[in-house]
């Protein structure tokens, strides 16, 4: 009878035991799972958070070329932050050789740095070639009105080409447009200039006279305005450019 008892306790013990070791792996199992779902989340912030510095550290180049035609790339992040800037120097675009019959005249656009006394001369957004450049007496101030011989700054357009008795070509630009009209009137209302100055035109990108060409070398200014250039510079422009289209950008 005792045996059987203690057969029987035996036996609720163990079967006591399987229960609460079954429990506790149970709870073990499922703390490991809490654990288990809570690195992921870590790994997946972490990763979040390390794809975003990533992209913001990512750089990629802005590619300009500066006023002597030579390539510099910026690199830069997302956020607009400069990192580095590298000039790389191209061969020197003053008077670089190009095919006329190869280029697409809608395409064409001028810059002209009065300062540097050059004319750049950009096809499809890059420097095509760049010439020598002369202007009037008073080349580093903007025009203000009729006769001042001052070359006119801004952005116009080229109307008309055409050769000329004196200066070879003569090319024809918008002066006035209505941006030049704007700063003639605060001029007179500065009275910088005579309420009845006029504003004056005809300006324009012309040649010089039979062998002059060491007066653009020389870097003389003796022009009314105008922009002067070489004469074989300015028959090869005349080639490329298309009157009411070509644009011309006129900088100090």
């Amino acid at each position: 009878m005792y045996f059987k008892h203690f057969i029987l306790i035996t036996l609720i013990f163990f079967a006591a035991m399987h229960v609460h070791s079954q429990r506790r792996q149970a709870d073990s199992l499922k703390l490991k799972q809490i654990q288990y779902n809570k690195q992921l989340k870590e790994d997946a912030l972490k990763k979040k958070e390390t794809d975003n510095k990533k992209a913001n550290d990512k750089a990629f180049v802005v590619v300009s070329y500066d006023s002597k035609g030579n390539k510099v790339e910026t690199f830069k992040t997302n956020n607009g932050e400069k990192i580095t800037t590298t000039t790389i120097k191209l061969p020197s675009a003053l008077n670089r050789p190009f095919d006329a019959d190869t280029i697409d005249k809608d395409s064409v656009s001028i810059k002209v740095v009065k300062s540097k006394f050059r004319m750049q001369v950009y096809y499809k957004g890059k420097i095509l070639t760049m010439y020598k450049s002369v202007f009037g007496p008073s080349h580093l101030q903007q025009k203000q009105q009729e006769g001042d011989r001052r070359t006119p700054e801004g952005t116009f357009t080229i109307l008309d080409v055409k050769k000329h008795d004196k200066w070879d070509i003569f090319m024809l630009l918008d002066y006035p447009n209505q941006e030049s009209y704007m700063y003639f009137e605060q001029c007179k209302e500065k009275c910088e200039i005579p309420k009845s100055a006029r504003i004056g035109g005809a300006v324009g990108i012309h040649g010089i006279w039979p062998k002059g060409d060491n007066v653009i070398d020389l870097k003389h200014n003796w022009t009314d305005g105008c922009v002067a250039l070489k004469n074989k510079d300015v028959e090869e422009l005349a080639k490329i450019i298309k009157p009411g289209v070509t644009k011309i950008t006129i900088l100090r």
